[in-house]
C-alpha cells in the first residue's frame, strides 16, 4: 500500500506542478478567443464598410450617367430661350403687318413662311408649343397675365394666348402667357 501511496502522492504533486501550466495556457488560450472574436466583428465592420461604398460607388455612377444625359438633352436650353426672342419678334411683325398692311400679301406671306420655318426648326430640335387654344389653366404650363368674363366659356379656361410657350423634350422652357377666364 505505501506503493500505492507513493503513486498517488506522485500523481498529486504532478498534477499540482502542472495545474499553473494548465492554467497558464488556458489563460492564454481565453484572450486568444477574444482576439478572434474581435477580430470577426471587425472583419464584418469592414465588409459593410466595403458593400456601403460599393452601393455608393454605384449610386454615383448612375447619378453622374443621368447628369450627364440631362446636359446633353437640355444643354441647349439657354440657346434655346434666346432662339425665342427671335420668334416672338417675328411673330409680332407679322401681327403686325397683318393689322396694318392687310393690302401687302407678299410681305405677310413672306413672315408666314419665316414664322414657319422657324416652328419646323423648334420642332427638330424637340421644342414644341404649349398648346393653349380650347384648355383649362394650367399653371404648370401657363401664365395667367389677365382674367376676362367671357360669355359661354367655363371659368379657369384659357381665353386668348399674349405670348407663345414652348416645352423642350418633357420640360417647359417658357410657360406661355395667357388671359384666363373668371
Amino acid at each position: 500500500m505505501n506503493e500505492e501511496r507513493k503513486s498517488t502522492m506522485q500523481r498529486d504533486e504532478q498534477m499540482i506542478e502542472e495545474t499553473p501550466e494548465v492554467r497558464e495556457e488556458e489563460a492564454k488560450e481565453a484572450p486568444a478567443i477574444d482576439e478572434v472574436a474581435e477580430l470577426k466583428v471587425q472583419v464584418e465592420e469592414y465588409k459593410d464598410r466595403y458593400l456601403r461604398s460599393c452601393a455608393e460607388m454605384d449610386n454615383m455612377k448612375k447619378r453622374l450617367a443621368r447628369d450627364k444625359q440631362d446636359i446633353v438633352k437640355y444643354g441647349t436650353e439657354k440657346l434655346l430661350k434666346e432662339v425665342l426672342l427671335v420668334y416672338d419678334a417675328v411673330e409680332k411683325s407679322l401681327h403686325t403687318a397683318i393689322e396694318r398692311h392687310p393690302e401687302d400679301e407678299q410681305f405677310i406671306q413672306g413672315l408666314k413662311m419665316t414664322e414657319k420655318l422657324f416652328l419646323e426648326t423648334l420642332k427638330k430640335n424637340q421644342v414644341e408649343p404649349i398648346k393653349t387654344h380650347d384648355v383649362p389653366f394650367d399653371p404648370r404650363y401657363h401664365e395667367a397675365m389677365m382674367q376676362e368674363q367671357k360669355d359661354g366659356v367655363p371659368k379657369g379656361m384659357v381665353i386668348r394666348e399674349l405670348e407663345k410657350g414652348f416645352m423642350v423634350h418633357e420640360r417647359v422652357l417658357r410657360p406661355a402667357k395667357v388671359t384666363v377666364s373668371s
